[in-house]
């Protein structure tokens, strides 16, 4: 029930312990989210500073790899070509959460007004969060390399599905999913440790991998070494949800969650408890990195309809989040930095 009407004080009532609410409050995890937001950084310095203002477009350069020759003997005038580069253009999407609060709302609760606002924050916080991670879970999905089968070289670790674009490793190599993963990302030129999301079956088997002994009959765990392996609950894929298991898989801080802070409300600006009210930023109490943009205002208003007083005085509040999902360059067309591996039941 909205407007937090079932715990006004009509009858005898005591709050819930925070743990017994837990099950009411649970969230998801965000495992793309951690893992883009951290890297922000590594993979564009500065980049908060390149983008002025929503409309301006900010593009970067990357070098592009050259083709070899085929020239076998020696020229006492050698001519050569020059190098080039290629230009990116950051895109960013938004997400935007609104509550209101009333000064007079607790008078007739009794739930704190403290209580009720800091409720607020970690709502919209959680709903932003949550709505960041379904997207960048679905972008993630978009953007892997959607070569031919003829332009792959999976190494013998399976066979690639052009219809999904996806590594489908046999049933009978279970127990050696992510070796053969890693030798596939070996196989694409990428040797170094490697970033994986998986769902929940495929990071079920992961961790039972990692705890095979050295002194059991079958020491399967020095799969994981090199692999930075966390879990979602998203479905990765649509065509392979509810089988053996599905991971998207990166090289080590590939990805990186670009988060923008409109300038003003870095600098802030706090004009009382008027119309023009408050612009802000708020760093992410939840530890993920992420700085959301603030904005807040004032106005009397009639709030007896909504917990409040005939006469009341309300803040409207507004958290919002602006991300961009950002990959390193590849100018081959369709090929791309994410894999998308599946595990055949």
């Amino acid at each position: 029930m909205a407007n937090y009407a079932s715990s006004v004080l009509t009858t005898a009532q005591a709050m819930l312990n925070r743990k017994y609410n837990e099950a009411e409050l649970r969230r998801k995890q965000r495992p793309a989210t951690n893992l883009a937001v951290k890297n922000q950084d590594y993979a564009i310095p500065n980049h908060a500073e390149l983008k002025k203002s929503d409309d301006r477009p900010v593009t970067v350069k990357y070098l592009l790899k050259k083709a070899a020759g085929n020239a076998t003997a020696k020229s006492a005038l050698h001519t050569g070509n020059k190098g080039d580069s290629g230009t990116v253009t950051l895109a960013y999407s938004r997400f935007v959460e609104t509550f209101r609060v009333s000064r007079k709302q607790a008078q007739n609760n009794v739930i704190g007004f403290q209580d009720m606002f800091n409720h607020e924050v970690e709502q919209a916080i959680s709903n932003l969060l949550d709505r960041t991670e379904t997207y960048l879970i679905s972008a993630l999905v978009d953007a892997r390399c959607q070569l031919a089968a003829a332009a792959i070289e999976t190494s013998g670790t399976g066979a690639w599905n052009e219809a999904n674009y996806a590594l489908e490793v046999a049933s009978a190599n279970k127990n050696r999913f992510y070796q053969f993963a890693k030798s596939f990302m070996m196989g694409r030129l990428y040797r170094g440790e490697l970033d994986g999301i998986a769902d929940l079956a495929a990071y079920r088997e992961f961790e039972h991998l990692m705890n095979q002994g050295a002194g059991n009959s079958a020491n399967l765990s020095y799969q994981g070494l090199g692999w930075n392996v966390v879990p979602t609950v998203d479905n990765i894929l649509a065509a392979y949800a509810g089988g053996a298991g599905t991971a998207i898989i990166t090289p080590r801080g590939a990805m990186a969650g670009l988060v923008w802070n409109d300038p003003e409300n870095r600098k802030g600006l706090d004009a009382g408890d008027n119309n023009v009210g408050m612009l802000g930023t708020l760093l992410d109490p939840f530890g993920s990195g992420v700085i959301f943009d603030v904005s807040k205002y004032t106005q009397r208003a009639d709030e007896s309809g909504a917990g409040g007083n005939v006469q009341d005085i309300k803040d409207e509040w507004e958290v919002s989040l602006t991300i961009g999902l950002h990959l390193p360059p590849v100018s081959t067309a369709n090929d791309s930095p994410i894999h998308l591996i599946t595990q055949l039941v």
